[in-house]
Order: structure tokens, then C-alpha cells, then sequence
């Protein structure tokens, strides 16, 4: 029985708002252009809102344009405040927005960019770890381990069995193409593999056990997979390789580090092995080289950069990394090598102060020694688990659950390291990284079960120093949805286990972290005993 109301009570106004037929909708009246005028005060979250009110109001709440100013205010525009900042320039505080993509800082890929709403989802998804996995098992477990890359959307996988094959990134169980390494007569065993994307194409090296290379070629559009050369670089097994515009960097099982120039920058339709063998441009052979190493190549309109980052133990800061710099012209001509160590970076020493010395880094120089403080601020006692280079970034993994990072400053006239900070976050082992020259930075832990993303521009100004950023500990990837089926997709795709499920399976560790771009990560980890998953996590 409902409560009954005493006669001396007020009377209270309705719970809800009634339209008697007095008020008067102001905003109906109004035109497209105004309208948007009105939305481009508000919040994201506020046109969330405005989207759900009517069908006008969800057109007029999704308008690119909107989005591309909330895209400029929320990323381009710190960054650009924080770079000049940290670079000491004399910039404005205030940066006004400006159209034109083409005038934002390292955004000029997004110049064509047409949905502006999904660039802002996307990389709101990227600062909070909010993605999508799917995992692709391998029918067979493959021995050995299947080598994998990613480069331009698609995945390529090579082993013995099955040869080198391309997949795409949103449809993992499709192959778009397969090409086998040799005949049943005489198997190869493939040991490393590079990928290079241009103009439309994307070339593909594969190292073989016997020291033989092979050259292919992918065509995007009509996904089509060609045999371009196939030599013996006669140096041993293939240990390390990197592919940049038709240049083909080469580290053999004897420590040699060959730099080739490939002959086929026409990529004529019909190649075949009947390919000219690649130019050898330069050699080197290294004694003191130990494993993990890496290698990157730069190549620009006037020379060739040759990089190759490698560790070696210090006796005063334990292990530390040393960088050896190859510049040619494209005719071949060596123009100069060059060498720097992250020794002072670790010391704490700024590079002024290293470069008026005027003399070479090394451990034998006393007068070096008795210049730097008394302990370092930065030491490993154990190798480096992993590392990357993609200039200027250099970021390595450690078993301490850290990672540490470097800027390398490549001059006309000098190469140093500056400053170096330990990043912190990971909760075991780390065993696999991956940095671009953006500044974005993945890191998996040696199980596979922690996976963090890393803006390291934020940490630029604070290197070298005991500040650290606000970014230090990196952001753990969010994957709520792995418990929820596919259907759509075939049986050997499986969606990835929750946490509490992972620390019971039979995960034994990460083989290697392949690789990511601006929509997902993919990595590559066993599973039992020699089974392999792929794990493509989505942030779109």
C-alpha cells in the first residue's frame, strides 16, 4: 500500500522533465556547420555522448575533422610542447593547431588519413594496453624452430618442411603465398630471416644453415611470391641479417659482417634464381663478439649506414655494449667506420666532457678511467637477454626484469651514446624487445605472460640523470576479451588464456618477439614440448 502524504507537505517537483508543448528545441534549427562549431568545445567523452541522442547527432558527433582536433590536443600537441622543452629550443609554449598533418612532428604518414575517430581509438588503446589476442597453433611442431617476421601487414614464416610463407595480420589462418627453399633431395635448414617493404613490394631474405641466401619477392597486390636469387655467401651458417632498400647486411657463424648490394632494384616481373649474384660492398671480421647482437641499415639518398650493436664485458661496469658504425657511398667507396660504447653513458660522463678528451673510449686509457666517477650508476652483471636498434633508440632486456635505454647520436663528425636509463615494471625475466624509430618499444618476459608497451620519448629529457619519467614502468597489455570464443574463425585458431589459466599451462618460454606496427603486436612463443603459437594482439 503506497505511503500516503500528509497534507501540510510541499509539493515536489516531478522526477523527470515533462515537455508541456511550451519549450522550444533551439539546437534542430541550427545548420551541420554550426553545429560542429558547438561540438568542437567538447570533450571525448562528451561526443560520445552527443553520438547517442539521434541519428543527426551521431553523424555530426563522429565528423573527422572533430576527431582530428581531439587527436591533435591529446597527442601531437604535448609532444610537441615536450620536445621543445627538452631540447631547450625557444618553440612557443603554446602550439596552435594546424590542419595540415604534414606540419606535425612524425606524423606525416597520417597525412591521407580519412577516419580520424579510429587514429584517436587506436592509440588511445596503445596508452592503456586495451587490445584483442588470437592465437594461431602450428599443425605440426616444427623442428627446427619456425623463424617469423612482420613487415607491412603481413606475417612470414619459413621453415625446412614447409618453405617461407606470407600471412596477413587480420587473417592469420589465410596464406597468401608459398614458396618452397629447395628440393626433397636436399633439405636446407633456414637460420635467419629479414624483411624489407618499398614501393608496394616487400623483399624477403632467408639464411640458410649451409651459408646459402636466398632473395625474394612479394608483390602486395597480386600476392605474389617470387624466387629472385639464390648464392652461397661461403662464410658459414647465417647468423644475422638485416634488409634495408635493396642492401643486404650479412653476419656469419665466423664473425664476419658482409654488407652486399642486391641487383635487383628494377624487380622486373618474372625473376628467377638466374638473378645476378648480389655485390659484396665491404667486409669485416670481428674476434670478441658475443651473442645477443643486432643489426640495422640506413640507407639515404647519399650514403649507406651500417650499424651492428653487439655486448662485451667492461672490468668497471660489468657488461656493456659496443657499436661499430659502417658508412659507404652507394658506389661502394668506405667513406668511414666508426666506433662508440655505452661505457660513459653508464658512468654517468656527458658527451661534452667525453668529447673534449679527444681520445678513444676504452677500459686500457688511465687517464679515461680517473676521469669518470668512482661506481657507475648503470651495472650489469650478467649479458644483455636481448636488444634493438632503430635509430636513435637503443633498448636492451635484462634477467633482473629490467630493460635499459640509450640514445645513439649519429653525426657528420661523431657517434655517441647519451645518457642511459633503467626502465622498470616487468615482474620476471625479460627475454625479448623490439623499439622503432618513433620511439615505441615492446617487451615480453621469458614465459610470454607479461607483455609491456613503452613510449620512450617521454624518457628523453631524464636520461643521463636520477629523474625518472612518468612512463617508467611501461604499460601492461589489457586482454579482457581472451576468455570470450571466436566462431567465425578455423579450429586451430584458439583465443589466448586468461591469467589464472596461464600460470598453470604448459607455456615453456618466448623463442623470439616478432615484431609490431601501429595496429598490433606479434609474437611467437612455444607451447609443450615443441608446439608453436602466434599471438597477434590487436588494438584496433
Amino acid at each position: 500500500m503506497p505511503k500516503r502524504r500528509r497534507d501540510d507537505e510541499p509539493d515536489l517537483p516531478p522526477k523527470r522533465f515533462r515537455n508541456d508543448g511550451k519549450s522550444t528545441d533551439r539546437l534542430s534549427s541550427l545548420s551541420n556547420e554550426l553545429l560542429l562549431h558547438i561540438l568542437s568545445f567538447l570533450s571525448v567523452s562528451s561526443l560520445n555522448v552527443c553520438q547517442r541522442l539521434s541519428r543527426r547527432f551521431q553523424t555530426l558527433g563522429g565528423d573527422s575533422e572533430l576527431w582530428k582536433r581531439q587527436y591533435y590536443s591529446q597527442w601531437v600537441q604535448p609532444r610537441a610542447r615536450r620536445l621543445a622543452n627538452s631540447r631547450r629550443t625557444t618553440l612557443p609554449t603554446k602550439v596552435d593547431y594546424s590542419p595540415r598533418v604534414a606540419t606535425w612532428f612524425d606524423h606525416g604518414h597520417l597525412a591521407h588519413e580519412g577516419n580520424w575517430k579510429r587514429q584517436y581509438r587506436l592509440r588511445h588503446n596503445w596508452s592503456r594496453g586495451l587490445c584483442r589476442v588470437t592465437e594461431v597453433e602450428f599443425p605440426e611442431p616444427p623442428c627446427p624452430p619456425t623463424l617469423v617476421r612482420f613487415c607491412a601487414g603481413i606475417v612470414f614464416t619459413v621453415e625446412s618442411a614447409r618453405g617461407l610463407r606470407a600471412w596477413t595480420a587480420t587473417d592469420p589462418a589465410r596464406c597468401l603465398a608459398s614458396i618452397s627453399l629447395s628440393s626433397p633431395d636436399s633439405p636446407v635448414t633456414p637460420t635467419a630471416l629479414a624483411v624489407s617493404h618499398a614501393h608496394g613490394k616487400v623483399e624477403i631474405s632467408v639464411g640458410m644453415g649451409n651459408g646459402h641466401i636466398s632473395l625474394f619477392l612479394l608483390d602486395l597486390q597480386t600476392s605474389k611470391l617470387e624466387l629472385q636469387s639464390s648464392y652461397s655467401a661461403g662464410n658459414g651458417t647465417i647468423t644475422a641479417m638485416a634488409l634495408s632498400t635493396s642492401y643486404l647486411l650479412v653476419v656469419s657463424q665466423y664473425k664476419n659482417l658482409i654488407l652486399y648490394k642486391l641487383h635487383n632494384d628494377s624487380h622486373q616481373a618474372g625473376g628467377s634464381s638466374g638473378a645476378a649474384v648480389p655485390r659484396q660492398l665491404a667486409s669485416l671480421k670481428a674476434d670478441n663478439i658475443v651473442a645477443p647482437m643486432t643489426l640495422s641499415l640506413r640507407v639515404s639518398q647519399s650514403e649507406i649506414i651500417a650499424t651492428i650493436v653487439y655486448s662485451f664485458f667492461h672490468i668497471g661496469c660489468g657488461w656493456s655494449l659496443g657499436i661499430q658504425e659502417l658508412r659507404l657511398g652507394k658506389d661502394g667507396q668506405q667513406l668511414g667506420s666508426r666506433l662508440a660504447t655505452t661505457v660513459d653513458s653508464q658512468y654517468g660522463v656527458r658527451p661534452s666532457q667525453a668529447l673534449q678528451s679527444g681520445k678513444r673510449h676504452s677500459a686500457a686509457e688511465p687517464d679515461h678511467i680517473q676521469s669518470t666517477p668512482s661506481a657507475p650508476f648503470i651495472l650489469h652483471q650478467q649479458p644483455p637477454t636481448s636488444m634493438s636498434y632503430s635509430h636513435p633508440y637503443l633498448l636492451t632486456s635484462h634477467a633482473d626484469n629490467t630493460l635499459t635505454m640509450y640514445l645513439v647520436v649519429s653525426t657528420a663528425d661523431n657517434l655517441f651514446v647519451q645518457g642511459g636509463r633503467r626502465l622498470w615494471g616487468h615482474t620476471s625475466s625479460v627475454s625479448a624487445v623490439q623499439v622503432t624509430k618513433r620511439g615505441k618499444a615492446v617487451s615480453v618476459s621469458s614465459r610470454g605472460d607479461e607483455i609491456r608497451i613503452w613510449e620512450l620519448e617521454t624518457a628523453i629529457s631524464s636520461l643521463g640523470t636520477r629523474k625518472a619519467p612518468k612512463e617508467e614502468h611501461g604499460i601492461p597489455l589489457s586482454t579482457g576479451s581472451r576468455h570470450e570464443p571466436e566462431p567465425a574463425l578455423p579450429r586451430t585458431l584458439y583465443e589466448s588464456l586468461n591469467s589464472t589459466d596461464r600460470e598453470t599451462s604448459p607455456l615453456s618460454k618466448m623463442q623470439d618477439c616478432v615484431g609490431f606496427d601501429e595496429e598490433r603486436v606479434l609474437l611467437l612463443r612455444e607451447r609443450g614440448v615443441g608446439t608453436q603459437l602466434l599471438e597477434c594482439y590487436d588494438f584496433t
